[in-house]
Protein backbone atom coordinates (compact mmCIF):
# COMPACT_ATOMS: atom_id res chain seq x y z
CA UNK A 1 0.00 0.00 0.00
CA UNK A 2 1.53 3.39 -1.07
CA UNK A 3 1.78 6.03 1.50
CA UNK A 4 -0.96 7.94 0.07
CA UNK A 5 -3.45 5.24 -0.41
CA UNK A 6 -2.34 4.55 3.93
CA UNK A 7 -3.33 8.42 4.08
CA UNK A 8 -6.51 8.28 2.50
CA UNK A 9 -7.43 5.31 3.87
CA UNK A 10 -6.57 6.41 7.30
CA UNK A 11 -8.82 9.72 6.60
CA UNK A 12 -11.84 8.23 5.80
CA UNK A 13 -11.92 6.17 8.94
CA UNK A 14 -11.40 8.86 11.00
CA UNK A 15 -14.18 10.41 8.95
CA UNK A 16 -16.32 7.90 9.84
CA UNK A 17 -16.03 8.67 14.01
CA UNK A 18 -18.94 11.57 12.82
CA UNK A 19 -20.66 9.83 9.63
CA UNK A 20 -22.06 6.89 11.31
CA UNK A 21 -22.74 8.77 14.91
CA UNK A 22 -24.13 11.77 12.78
CA UNK A 23 -26.10 10.04 10.60
CA UNK A 24 -28.45 8.40 13.76
CA UNK A 25 -28.58 11.57 15.50
CA UNK A 26 -29.50 13.65 12.54
CA UNK A 27 -32.33 10.47 11.89
CA UNK A 28 -33.09 10.60 15.32
CA UNK A 29 -33.70 14.16 15.89
CA UNK A 30 -35.96 14.54 12.91
CA UNK A 31 -37.97 11.67 13.95
CA UNK A 32 -38.82 13.49 17.10
CA UNK A 33 -38.91 16.84 15.49
CA UNK A 34 -35.64 18.33 16.98
CA UNK A 35 -34.29 20.59 14.23
CA UNK A 36 -32.20 21.95 16.37
CA UNK A 37 -30.48 18.40 17.19
CA UNK A 38 -30.85 17.47 13.73
CA UNK A 39 -28.86 20.32 12.69
CA UNK A 40 -25.92 19.50 14.64
CA UNK A 41 -26.41 15.94 12.99
CA UNK A 42 -26.19 17.05 9.41
CA UNK A 43 -22.99 19.46 10.28
CA UNK A 44 -21.22 16.14 12.02
CA UNK A 45 -22.51 14.22 8.45
CA UNK A 46 -21.29 16.76 6.09
CA UNK A 47 -18.13 17.07 7.76
CA UNK A 48 -17.61 13.59 7.86
CA UNK A 49 -17.98 13.60 3.83
CA UNK A 50 -15.68 16.83 3.50
CA UNK A 51 -13.15 15.03 5.47
CA UNK A 52 -13.57 12.02 2.87
CA UNK A 53 -12.98 13.68 0.01
CA UNK A 54 -10.33 15.69 1.05
CA UNK A 55 -11.96 19.16 0.73
CA UNK A 56 -10.61 21.77 3.71
CA UNK A 57 -9.31 18.98 5.54
CA UNK A 58 -6.62 21.40 7.81
CA UNK A 59 -9.53 23.40 9.10
CA UNK A 60 -12.31 20.28 9.53
CA UNK A 61 -9.96 18.50 11.23
CA UNK A 62 -9.13 21.42 13.83
CA UNK A 63 -12.59 21.91 14.43
CA UNK A 64 -13.43 17.95 14.65
CA UNK A 65 -10.74 18.29 17.48
CA UNK A 66 -12.11 21.27 19.41
CA UNK A 67 -15.17 19.77 19.07
CA UNK A 68 -14.40 15.48 20.54
CA UNK A 69 -12.74 18.01 23.59
CA UNK A 70 -15.77 20.11 24.70
CA UNK A 71 -17.71 16.96 23.93
CA UNK A 72 -14.82 14.73 26.34
CA UNK A 73 -15.81 17.35 28.91
CA UNK A 74 -19.48 17.89 28.28
CA UNK A 75 -21.03 14.65 27.76
CA UNK A 76 -18.57 12.45 29.46
CA UNK A 77 -17.97 13.91 32.75
CA UNK A 78 -17.04 10.58 34.61
CA UNK A 79 -15.98 12.58 37.30
CA UNK A 80 -20.31 13.37 37.98
CA UNK A 81 -21.64 9.79 36.68
CA UNK A 82 -22.45 7.65 38.56
CA UNK A 83 -20.10 4.04 39.75
CA UNK A 84 -21.78 2.03 37.74
CA UNK A 85 -21.42 4.23 34.42
CA UNK A 86 -17.99 5.69 35.18
CA UNK A 87 -15.98 3.42 33.76
CA UNK A 88 -18.27 3.72 30.63
CA UNK A 89 -18.13 7.44 30.68
CA UNK A 90 -14.05 7.25 31.18
CA UNK A 91 -13.22 5.39 28.47
CA UNK A 92 -15.55 7.86 26.23
CA UNK A 93 -13.85 11.10 27.69
CA UNK A 94 -10.20 9.25 26.76
CA UNK A 95 -11.36 7.87 23.04
CA UNK A 96 -12.80 11.73 22.52
CA UNK A 97 -8.90 12.72 23.72
CA UNK A 98 -7.38 10.01 21.32
CA UNK A 99 -9.50 11.23 18.13
CA UNK A 100 -8.73 14.77 19.02
CA UNK A 101 -5.32 14.14 18.48
CA UNK A 102 -5.63 12.13 15.21
CA UNK A 103 -7.21 14.97 14.02
CA UNK A 104 -4.76 17.24 14.75
CA UNK A 105 -1.68 15.40 13.61
CA UNK A 106 -4.23 14.82 10.01
CA UNK A 107 -4.21 19.03 10.06
CA UNK A 108 -0.79 18.97 10.96
CA UNK A 109 0.35 16.53 7.35
CA UNK A 110 -2.69 18.12 5.40
CA UNK A 111 -1.27 19.42 2.21
CA UNK A 112 1.42 16.74 2.34
CA UNK A 113 -0.73 14.53 0.34
CA UNK A 114 -3.04 14.75 -2.46
CA UNK A 115 -6.65 15.02 -1.70
CA UNK A 116 -8.65 11.65 -3.85
CA UNK A 117 -10.77 14.09 -5.38
CA UNK A 118 -7.78 15.57 -7.47
CA UNK A 119 -6.41 12.06 -7.98
CA UNK A 120 -9.84 10.95 -10.25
Amino acid sequence: MSTLSAFILGRVLLALAFAGPGAAHLVESLQKRNYAAAAIGAVEVVAALALMFGWQVRWIALAAAVFLLIDAFVAHAFWNAVPQDQRNQLLHFFKNFALAGAFVMLAAVDGQAASPVQQF
